[in-house]
């Protein structure tokens, strides 16, 4: 499938994803005569789950995500986003809010899913667009979200509960798209490719590479050859090359050119895509590769640096989003005003953001 058709078909999964105008007034609506609860209700013994939840699922989700090659985590995400709403619709209680926002924290780890798929769908040279597409089109739709609920409010034309309504068939919408998403045929640690040119996209591609692969391996074992490690690597050829430069150059102290092809190709074959036996065999490989690009990418100190940056940053932001409704409840009461502007706040941050992220996408890729 061309690449441009999957991006339009991902992001606009991402774009009803995040077309959920009630959650810039899920206090409002908590604490309305729809649920009945208190603030402090709300505050301290519901939002918690969320954080904490969130965290637990994200170190599993991550990992089955690459495992499972993305498609039915994206699918779980979705039922997870479709079962928040359904709990906030028809479940009454402290529990049943409780147990809404460990399903909520289950759909928010399940982003991962979405932010990674098209990586590895689409070739190298597109990723810059990619990242910016896949983070643009989710901040667009939250801040359409987010002035339609303004307005509808502002207007008198939905009540909370019709909002709550809106999103519900948002996320079915993008369960809908989920399922025509085509699951790819590799992913980033447990079912590598060598070469980006060597990858098939999707399964389709990778049932036709198979078909090549097979009468290629059947040709070479005819001919008294043994089978390759990994699609696109030539072990004879690589043996060969080495040992050419070990002969040539073994006089030379620090052979630094040797070392760095051995390592690559130990590298490459932790994860084989074909000769991998069994579930468990394949799963470990994957961790020991895992393990290898993360001593290898945090010896590095501005990534270090930049990484520690990100999470101080993400969660302040996540801190700030998860209560700050409940702050503007106290500061303006709804019943000394009746005028809310929680969505007017909320698509304004999300226009400034998304602005934010497409001048960067235009500065890197021109420059």
């Amino acid at each position: 499938m061309n690449w441009i058709l999957l991006t339009i078909i991902t992001c606009s999964f991402g774009f009803f994803k995040n077309l959920r105008p009630s959650e810039a007034y899920l206090t409002s609506y908590l604490t309305g005569p729809w649920k009945n609860l208190t603030v402090e209700q709300v505050d301290n013994e519901i939002y918690p789950w969320w954080t904490y939840s969130f965290l637990l699922w994200l170190i599993p989700v991550f990992l089955l995500t690459d495992y499972f090659r993305y498609k039915p985590i994206i699918i779980v995400d979705a039922l997870a986003y479709i079962s928040t709403w359904a709990l906030l619709l028809w479940a009454q209680g402290v529990r049943s809010m409780k147990l809404m926002q460990v399903v909520y924290g289950l759909s928010t780890a399940g982003e991962v899913a979405y932010y990674s798929y098209l990586f590895c769908i689409v070739p190298h040279h597109y990723y810059q667009k990619i990242a910016s597409l896949t983070r643009g089109i989710s901040l667009f739709a939250s801040f359409i979200a987010y002035l339609i609920g303004q307005l509808v409010i502002s207007f008198g034309v939905m009540d909370y509960f019709d909002l709550n309504i809106f999103s519900f068939v948002s996320v079915c919408i993008a369960f809908i798209i989920a399922l025509f998403i085509p699951r790819p045929s590799h992913s980033n640690i447990f079912h590598r490719f060598a070469n980006d040119s060597d990858i098939p996209r999707t399964e389709e591609d990778l049932d036709s590479h198979n078909s090549i692969a097979q009468g290629n391996k059947d040709n070479h074992d005819s001919q008294g050859g043994s089978g390759n490690c990994f699609l696109g690597i030539n072990e004879d050829a690589v043996e060969q090359s080495v040992g050419t430069n070990t002969s040539t150059e073994q006089d030379q102290p620090g052979n630094i050119q040797i070392e760095e092809n051995k390592d690559k190709i130990q590298r490459v074959g932790f994860t084989d895509v074909e000769n991998v036996n069994g579930w468990k065999q394949l799963y470990l490989n994957g961790l020991r590769f895992m393990w290898t690009e993360i001593r290898e990418i945090y010896s590095t100190k501005v990534v270090m640096i930049w990484s520690v940056w990100w999470a101080l940053a993400s969660c302040g932001n996540f801190q700030v989003g998860n209560y700050i409704q409940n702050l503007w409840k106290v500061i303006s009461p709804q019943h000394k005003s009746m005028k809310i502007y929680n969505g007017a706040v909320d698509a304004a941050a999300t226009l400034l953001g998304n602005l934010n992220i497409q001048c960067q996408s235009f500065y890197f890729v021109y420059n």
